[in-house]
């Protein structure tokens, strides 16, 4: 805050001050602790940082100044800060019973995705201002924090495992300290999970604190891991610095490494960077946060005033504390979605904040980071290529197969492997296997036995197959990498072997399979297949396309087209949870003879299913029950919203609107026409859960049909309406 000259007003916009500039004796020292790494791994899970203030700011009749504590709610702003006015300590739990235990106290909810949450770590940190007449905080009890499970109940108390201080008036009378102090408490929220918890009992003092003001709050920071979410980069950091202009303008950078940013673009929430800052004002302004160089704001943390006694998730206020101010007089504990427009580039493992003021003082303590790892998408194409390249397989002739792998997916491939298991209508040549071009592997012939190079030709019992390990860091025994965009070709040969006597070449169906996985450890895979056709004629079923999709949450639609069928019964689905062991999901009847294309389509309730992949195959047998199988495909499940409902439909002057939506954030709606023009778009604050919205704009929009979308950042949810 402001160094006190003459008469000074503390102002939203500027300082005001009369009277004859007199330097008074005032000195600072913060005492810096450098921002180190303090949680560093990939998982599926996340981070979340909750918590609460420990001070209000009262009226002259004892009671609570709402008007004060709340009137930043709409943008972040304030007329009012902390200096100068009267503050007391919130205390919820009272004074008798437990609550007799406890001179201040304030709850806030945990909250966690549904699931197995298993909780990796959680430090709690508590803060702020207290004169040394009131505490002295090199006595223990003064460097203890009181912690509950829920509102009622026997209090856990903690010992600091550290504490940071910054010094003002030294040896003066005046003497005050601005502090913060740390405990682990991961048993602690482990063995409690989820839901609200009750923390208090810190140093604080009280009443008018002149122009810098008392405050004081607390926050716990907690990174938990659940195999229903998404695979996530997640750095935890903490330090403690002083941001004061002292006369003039001051800034501090300081560089967080050790990230782990995927390969691929992130979108805007698959960043989130979480902030506890100490002693920002909601009343003044020309404060700045700079992520790599690029200026942060939201809907509620301005440009030029980021740290204003909020507590924030994505731009909206969080509401599940006791009591539930916007305005928590010094303390921010925000959440941002850093994901696109902050130069967070991919494959990056530092990341630059700085921190500047022109009127402010703050202290800026954890910070977390929490980046969407990418997923692979591999494929593989495989041909043939007959000798006389007439298309037909025959006797003895020589066949070149090519088999060319990508990655086309945002995310890096592991352990790339590559499997084509010969059928027993051909003979491998000798000498044939060879890599046309890969990351990482040096193109050339490769050798058939199991040695040291990329590949093999292995003979076990009546099966016979092509091994390669492909991509950057491949060798004899391990796959290596593709990362996205990456491709490789693999090439062999062989002859077409001999039918038995007074029977025709056989058909030729070959089919490879290319497995990866990702940097989570899922399992991705992708079949070549290719089919050369004997002289004496075509195969029963040529299947051009084969597409598995999720359309909703829980259901799959699966494609798939034929452009002839000769003698064909029917197509069975299969589903996988393993990719080997099959179950019937429905069966189809095919065409029977035709020379026309045909589409089949299907769809697939999965709401049973847990696994994070499924796979499909199509099954198809002919009348003479001869069976073939289609390459399998992979689809990977998410958690989608449910139905969006909209009433009355038709509408006229109105359109109410229900809808689900995963987190608390800033979104829109938009009404789309039939020639796909965006008629009407709407700004719209999401709670997590249950939405319930009012669309009064339908007033201004023709009759017509129209169609009412959302987008969730990873799904986009629409309905039809008719405006009438």
């Amino acid at each position: 805050m402001i160094v006190p000259v003459g008469l000074i007003t503390k102002n939203k916009y500027s300082l005001i001050y009369t009277g004859l500039f007199m330097l008074l004796a005032f000195t600072t020292m913060a005492q810096d602790r450098n921002y180190g790494l303090i949680y560093s791994d990939n998982i599926k899970g996340g981070a979340t940082v909750f918590g609460n203030t420990l001070t209000h700011v009262l009226n002259a009749n004892g009671t609570v100044n709402t008007a004060a504590m709340n009137d930043n709610a709409a943008n972040g702003n304030s007329t009012t800060g902390n200096g100068y006015v009267f503050v007391q300590q919130v205390d919820i739990d009272g004074t008798t019973g437990d609550g007799a235990t406890t001179k201040n106290s304030t709850s806030a909810d945990l909250q966690l995705p549904s699931g197995t949450n298993t909780i990796k770590i959680a430090r709690l940190y508590w803060g702020g201002r207290c004169t040394k007449a009131d505490y002295d905080l090199n006595a223990t009890a003064n460097r203890t924090v009181k912690i509950r499970k829920g509102t009622s109940g026997t209090y856990t108390e903690y010992l600091a495992l550290q504490l940071d201080t910054a010094l003002k008036d030294r040896g003066l009378a005046s003497e005050f300290l601005m502090y913060q102090a740390y405990v682990d408490v991961t048993a602690f929220v482990q063995a409690n999970g989820a839901g609200t918890y009750t923390v208090g009992n810190i140093a604080l003092s009280i009443g008018d604190g002149g122009n810098i003001g008392n405050y004081g709050g607390w926050s716990i920071v907690v990174v938990y891991e659940n195999p229903a979410e998404t695979f996530n980069s997640i750095r935890v950091y903490d330090g403690y610095t002083q941001i004061f202009n002292g006369g003039n303008p001051l800034s501090r950078t300081i560089t967080l490494t050790g990230l782990d940013v995927p390969s691929g673009n992130l979108t805007l929430p698959d960043a989130k960077l979480s902030v506890v800052t100490w002693e920002g004002d909601a009343n003044i302004s020309n404060d700045y946060l700079k992520i790599n160089g690029n200026l942060f704001s939201n809907s509620i943390n301005q440009i030029d005033n980021p740290w204003n006694g909020t507590i924030s998730n994505d731009g909206v206020h969080v509401t599940t504390k006791n009591p539930n101010y916007t305005n928590q007089m010094g303390i921010d504990i925000d959440q941002f979605n850093v994901g696109t427009g902050f130069g967070i580039l991919p494959n990056a493992t530092s990341v630059q904040l700085e921190f500047g003021t022109e009127q402010d003082v703050y202290f800026p303590s954890m910070f977390a980071f929490v980046i969407k790892m990418k997923d692979p998408t591999i494929a593989l194409n495989k041909t043939v290529i007959d000798a006389n390249n007439n298309n037909n397989a025959e006797a003895g002739e020589e066949l070149t197969y090519k088999l060319k792998g990508y990655n086309l997916g945002a995310g890096i491939a592991y352990s790339v492997k590559l499997f084509d298991t010969l059928p027993n209508t051909i003979t491998y040549i000798p000498g044939s296997l060879k890599v046309n071009f890969s990351p990482g592997v040096a193109a050339g012939i490769l050798s058939d036995a199991t040695d040291l190079d990329n590949g093999e030709y292995v003979v076990s019992g009546n099966i016979k197959s092509i091994q390669v390990r492909l991509g950057n860091g491949a060798n004899g025994t391990v796959g290596g990498s593709l990362a996205s965009l990456d491709s490789f070709e693999v090439e062999f040969k062989a002859t077409v072997n001999l039918p038995a006597p007074g029977q025709n070449v056989l058909p030729i169906i070959n089919i490879a399979r290319l497995k990866a996985q990702s940097q989570s450890l899922d399992a991705f895979v992708d079949d070549g297949i290719a089919i050369i056709n004997p002289a004496g004629g075509p195969l029963p079923v040529t299947l051009i396309s084969f597409t598995a999709n999720l359309y909703t949450t829980s259901l799959v639609k699966i494609i798939w087209h034929t452009s002839m069928e000769l003698n064909a019964k029917n197509y069975i689905i299969e589903r996988s949870i393993d990719n080997k062991n099959f179950t019937t999901v429905s069966t189809t009847n095919a065409a029977g003879t035709s020379f026309i294309a045909h589409q089949y389509a299907i769809t697939d309730d999965v709401t049973a299913i847990t696994n994070a992949i499924i796979y499909y195959r199509i099954k198809q047998t002919d009348n003479d029950n001869r069976i073939s199988y289609s390459k399998v495909i992979a689809v990977r499940l998410k958690k989608a919203l449910s139905t969006l409902i909209v009433a009355p439909n038709p509408c006229h002057n109105y359109l109410n609107i229900n809808i689900e939506w995963p987190k608390a954030e800033l979104t829109t709606v938009k009404v789309i026409n039939n020639n796909g023009a965006t008629v009407l778009v709407k700004n719209i604050t999401m709670q997590k859960g249950n939405n319930f919205i009012t669309l009064a704009e339908m007033a201004t929009v023709a009759s017509g049909s129209y169609i009412i979308l959302f987008n969730d950042g990873e799904k986009i949810i629409t309905t039809k309406v008719v405006k009438q």
